[in-house]
């Protein structure tokens, strides 16, 4: 494994010392490849619209996100800083490269050692294939097939049985379309045929899964990183909120455009059947 980045060590300090509970960590609410890339975009708003630009007079033409710079009650309200786009850049890169090294160790293990953490990586390269595949700025029908297995097991606990019938719903679908995501962006067919055994062997076994100390310790210090990044992202979007409060087409911006997407394709979904019966 190559050695690790001034970003990655330095924003890994960071996280261990807060010692926050693994089980109080957040998850993304989108996939890690959405979330890395809406970081970016994130950081870019903010240096675009941190300065309140000012006009002849000192006539404010319009407010910028210093104007709440170190103010405020809220913990948030005093991390924005001029520094802070720059921050959420780094903590991108050490997230990224905390998911690599995650990933890396469960690769190297074998899966009949290790099923539910096999099982989970799975289900993200599965998940994250479909998604983007179908991501052609067409809703259609695929578009509601996954929608509708995404929210069956949105809220879905950490457990083996969970797991298993995630990956089974998961790969049944990408079978569907196997050839043409053998090879996308480095996506293997031969997930979808191992995550229908892992799904199995999670339910034969359930009680028996365990994983390896150093897969435990490389997805926590992920999951560390992740938690911290959504943070980030979550303070300037708020302050925008507030300060671009008369200017919804700023706001709009630093908005998540994946998960504005999301939504409108659950409102259809839940609305097609009623619009079936009705026509």
């Amino acid at each position: 494994m190559s050695k690790p980045s001034t970003d990655f060590v330095r924003w890994s300090e960071v996280v261990r010392s807060m010692n926050v509970d693994a089980e109080a960590l957040p998850q993304s609410p989108v996939p890690l490849h959405v979330l890395f890339g809406e970081a970016v975009d994130v950081a870019r708003f903010f240096e675009k619209y941190y300065k309140t630009q000012v006009g002849e007079g000192g006539v404010v033409l319009r407010r910028g996100l210093d104007s709440v710079a170190g103010r405020g009650k809220g913990k948030g309200a005093r991390r924005i800083g001029p520094k802070t786009g720059k921050e959420i850049l780094s903590i991108q890169r050490a997230a990224q490269e905390a998911q690599t090294r995650y990933l890396l160790t469960v690769d190297s293990a074998k899966p009949d050692e290790d099923p539910l953490e096999r099982g989970l990586f799975l289900l993200s390269e599965i998940k994250a294939a479909l998604t983007y595949h179908f991501d052609d700025g067409v809703t259609d029908a695929a578009d509601a097939q996954l929608a509708r297995v995404s929210a069956a097991h949105e809220a879905d606990p950490r457990s083996a049985d969970a797991v298993a019938a995630a990956l089974a719903d998961h790969a049944a679908l990408a079978a569907t379309y196997e050839k043409e995501l053998d090879g996308f962006g480095g996506f293997s067919a031969a997930y979808i045929g191992e995550a229908k055994k892992v799904a199995a062997a999670l339910r034969e076994k359930p009680a028996r899964v365990a994983t390896s100390e150093a897969t435990r310790d490389a997805i926590l210090l992920r999951n560390q990183l992740v938690a911290l990044l959504l943070e980030r992202i979550a303070i300037v979007r708020a302050a925008a909120r507030f300060v671009f409060r008369d200017r919804p087409e700023i706001v709009r911006e630093a908005t998540s455009e994946y998960a504005r997407k999301r939504r409108a394709e659950a409102r259809r979904t839940k609305e097609s059947p009623a619009e079936t019966a009705g026509g």
